[in-house]
């Protein structure tokens, strides 16, 4: 369960496919507390949590999840000013600048990250409520939810499998000051022995009728394109595969929004693609690469991105770039290395209010180049005493940043510790 709260690396992922925040099938009342960058003062976020088991049958489970953080200053969901590939959103602290929730004075601030519903059958799940979610096979850049952007309130979020089909739908508020956003996807994976295939159908939209994309039977291409006025909604297509083969994990996607291939010049040619693998062994190495096309991810208005408060629910890098990323694990100590060569369009703008020719070969100038090279370790230690267990991590990580031809050492520190008590059901 720590680690829900106490990630290192909040822009590493290494999960497959849809993943979500997975509850115990336990009832469990605790509370967590962590920092980073220094073990004694600095930011503290404690987070008290419960997790409620109901069995509902022979072959129906479910529960619920909630919790609630607060910072020892500002909360990171006001802190997202001008956009930056470099900022590490997750583990951002931000000095006093407002008033804190409590009080005229600065105590704390509180944010939500997770409280949802769950509901699971056989070959059918359902989830209500705020959570991350990853809808991707890539590990550093996923091109459509990442997992880290930001919490989405999901009314629904499906799944289904019917034999070699598995299908996905979620719907969901994006928590911003912008009434009505919305984000909905529609995903099928086909399983063919160790070959998966998977499309994604995926819109980002702010109009009145907030309900319009609700369906998640009816394709959001019909429902733009025959049943909308306007083509203000923002949709995209993604198309994923993944090979296993032993050790081994091979996989690329694709995103596109009206892509420039298909409909002819002069317009920008709106698309990404990532690709990578992975091995499993006495040692773990995951290798990937991705680029996205500048203004992929904005269509004519900010408010129709794929962003929640500026923040990006896809990679972390936006758009207008090339990237690399290996790591190595073994066991508990891990090595990176990650370079970014980083055009100058801001995420959210859109070609239309650009004044940019579409076509330029990207990333546009001016240019910034990282090399970012790291090492670090986690470990984690438990204790069981009867239905009462306490659970700490510790991380460290030493790097050296080379950005523009600059050095920059980097280093970060977290630690955490959990208390749980289990609950008679």
């Amino acid at each position: 369960m720590l680690s829900l709260f106490l990630p290192l690396d909040p822009l590493f992922n290494p999960c497959v496919g849809v993943c979500a925040s997975r509850a115990d099938t336990l009832n469990l009342v605790g509370a967590a507390l962590y920092s980073r960058n220094n073990p004694f003062s600095g930011f503290v976020e404690f987070t008290p949590y419960a997790n409620v088991y109901l069995p509902l049958g022979e072959r129906v489970q479910g529960g619920a999840f909630v919790s609630l953080s607060a910072f020892n200053g500002r909360s990171r969901a006001l802190s997202v000013g001008a956009w930056n590939p470099y900022r590490e959103y997750n583990l951002e602290v931000v000095d006093w600048t407002s008033e804190p929730v409590i009080g005229k004075k600065p105590l704390f601030e509180a944010f939500q990250y997770r409280a949802f519903l769950w509901l699971k059958a056989e070959r059918i799940s359902l989830r209500s409520g705020r959570d991350y979610v990853k809808v991707s096979p890539s590990v550093r850049y996923p091109l459509f939810l990442s997992g880290w952007g930001y919490p989405l309130d999901w009314i629904y979020l499906l799944s289904g499998e019917v034999g070699v089909f598995r299908g996905y739908a979620g719907f969901a508020r994006v928590p911003d000051t912008v009434e009505n956003r919305r984000i909905a996807f529609q995903r099928m994976e086909v399983l063919l022995g160790s070959l998966t295939l998977a499309i994604t159908e995926a819109v980002a939209y702010t109009r009145t009728d907030s309900w319009k994309y609700a369906n998640p039977l009816v394709l959001y291409y019909v429902v733009q394109r025959l049943e909308t006025a306007d083509n203000d909604d923002n949709l995209f297509l993604h198309v994923d595969a993944t090979l296993n083969l032993g050790n081994f994990r091979v996989y690329g996607e694709f995103m596109g929004d009206d892509p420039s291939f298909f409909h002819g010049e002069g317009q920008a040619p709106l698309w990404g693609a990532t690709a990578g693998i992975n091995y499993s062994g006495s040692f773990k190495v995951y290798l990937e690469a991705s680029t996205v096309a500048p203004f992929t991810y904005a269509h004519y208005t900010r408010i129709n991105d794929l962003a929640a408060r500026g923040v990006p629910l896809a990679t972390y890098l936006g758009q207008d770039y090339r990237a690399a990323y290996l790591r190595l694990e073994r066991g508990r100590v891990f090595a990176e290395y990650e370079y970014v060569l980083h055009g100058s369009t801001p995420f959210g703008l859109a070609h239309e209010n650009s004044g940019l020719p579409p076509d330029d070969p990207f990333p546009r100038p001016p240019l910034s180049e990282w090399h970012r090279f790291g090492v670090g370790m986690i470990v984690d230690v438990g204790k069981n005493f009867g239905s009462f267990s306490l659970n700490g991590r510790v991380g460290i990580r030493l790097g050296l940043d080379i950005r523009n031809g600059g050095v920059y050492p980097a280093f970060s520190f977290v630690w955490g510790g959990e208390g749980a008590v289990g609950v008679n059901r």
